[in-house]
């Protein structure tokens, strides 16, 4: 594939078999790899993991069995059967050193495919909902008695929440598709949420992008089911192209679109709750609850609903389990109200994702819409920041702008936040120094009523801590910003 910029793990990957008897993690505390290496320590491979900084998951790794090393060195890789990575750790000492020893280097999504052999996958795939829609369809398997293992890509309670060791063959997992690894996979079930331009890191344009996700969908198993979104264009697209090369399967759409297999009608949200009558493929209906302002939750767990009924679970019975899934930890999260403003932490970066989660705050706002918006992604943010900063004007009502996150693609240029601050209006944000001023910031502008949304994939999540102390002990005099 010649349109990949940073790094297709899928050219010249290790094609040998992979002896997991004692993997080494590089980067183990991260969503995609903490999880992954908690499931082989329960399955009794001696698992080590190499992290550069502390945190609580990689505390839940070691009261599990993991080896845990703080810091990236070669040595870690002593004795190690084969060291798995993911592309943003492609750089790491330990991958070269393992390399140069002739250790085997995998990517964890081939540590999945592995993982998968004698069990039946399910992989969900989307440019956004991967981790909703595989959370509350774990969820569903479990209040039904299917007893999977799954791998979420977020936590759903505490560190490590997102992984669990089931004892039947049913295996459901995110499949990412930023970096093409999810063509490693052959699920019985995918599951295509939408296809939008993203991740500009690694595809050149959309025709790459569609290029990435029919391809996915043709390495479904013979007859197999592709579970889509009826109301994304670029999914439909997909779908279709694949289907032509993949007659065996069975396709079943979801949505708003009154065309679906499995239907969305009367959408209502208020307060914290959304609802919708879904009109099953026996034509039935059922009411659908979430207990979130976030209608697009809704897409997600009809998504979920349609993979059991790919499995063959009862319709009614799923969606009655789907309405008792209480969300996914920093997927229009509420943290807590104080003082009468509501703090929501949100993980959105890409313009569509902030769309949906600034349309769900203005729905639960009887006040303002403050957003403290960290941008993510160099490359994300050099090909974003006027769709960005466009929505943050139009949709929030005050923007407290933090400085990019993330590394900088080699031989990529980096991004500075001011970009998207030619799109805001003068009055209406700043530029704050640390968790502290933002603390102050928002606990003298914000009143009652006031929604405050900490967005953003890096460390703005532990700004609402600070954010709750200054509204619990401010002063009710409105500080200078």
């Amino acid at each position: 594939m010649t349109d990949t910029i940073t790094g297709n793990p899928t050219i010249e990957a290790y094609t040998g078999p992979i002896d997991l008897s004692r993997p080494h993690f590089v980067g183990v505390g991260g969503s995609a790899m903490s999880g992954l290496a908690r499931l082989l320590a329960e399955l009794g491979h001696e698992v080590s993991g190499s992290d550069l900084n502390d945190c609580a998951t990689l505390a839940v790794l070691g009261a599990a069995g993991v080896r845990i090393y703080l810091g990236h060195d070669a040595s870690h890789v002593d004795g190690a059967s084969c060291v798995v990575y993911t592309t943003v750790a492609q750089n790491a000492p330990e991958i070269g050193a393992a390399r140069a020893a002739g250790i085997p280097v995998v990517h964890r999504a081939q540590v999945l495919d592995a993982l998968s052999a004698n069990r039946r996958l399910v992989a969900v795939s989307g440019s956004h909902g991967k981790s909703t829609t595989t959370g509350i369809l774990a969820h569903i398997l479990r209040t039904l008695g299917e007893d999977p293992t799954y791998l979420i890509g977020a936590d759903v309670t505490g560190p490590l929440s997102g992984a669990r060791l089931g004892g039947s063959r049913l295996l459901v997992a995110e499949a990412d598709e930023s970096d093409r690894s999810f063509h490693f996979l052959r699920p019985s079930i995918a599951v295509i949420t939408n296809v939008t331009d993203d991740h500009p890191e690694n595809f050149v344009n959309h025709a790459a992008v569609m290029r990435a996700y029919v391809e996915f969908g043709c390495r479904i198993a013979s007859h197999g089911f592709l579970i889509v979104n009826a109301d994304c264009v670029g999914a439909n697209v997909a779908a279709e192209v694949i289907a032509d090369e993949r007659p065996d399967l069975t396709v079943l759409r979801y949505g708003r679109s009154r065309t679906a297999d499995i239907c969305l009608l009367d959408v209502h949200a208020e307060g914290w709750s959304v609802s919708a009558t879904v009109r099953m493929p026996n034509g039935t209906t059922v009411r659908l609850t979430l207990p979130t302002p976030a209608a697009h939750h809704l897409e997600n767990a009809v998504a979920a609903v349609s993979c059991a009924v790919a499995l063959g679970l009862d319709p009614t019975d799923a969606a009655g389990a789907a309405c008792t899934f209480a969300g996914v930890r920093r997927r229009f999260e509420h943290v807590d109200t104080r003082a009468g403003v509501t703090l929501v932490d949100s993980y959105a970066d890409h313009p569509k994702e902030i769309a949906a989660d600034l349309e769900a705050a203005r729905t639960l706002a009887r006040g303002r819409v403050i957003v403290v918006f960290q941008p993510s992604g160099h490359a994300r943010v050099l090909a974003f920041s006027s769709r960005i900063g466009r929505l943050l004007a139009d949709k929030a009502d005050y923007v407290l702008l933090l400085d990019v996150h993330g590394t900088v693609p080699q031989g990529r240029p980096a991004a500075d936040a001011t970009v998207i601050v030619t799109h805001l209006r003068d009055g209406k944000y700043c530029l704050p120094l640390g968790a502290d001023h933002v603390a102050r910031i928002v606990g003298g502008m914000a009143g009652r009523g006031d929604v405050v949304l900490t967005m953003g994939t890096g460390d703005v999540t532990g700004y609402g801590a600070a954010i709750l102390d200054a509204l619990s002990q401010r002063s009710g005099v409105a500080l200078s910003v």
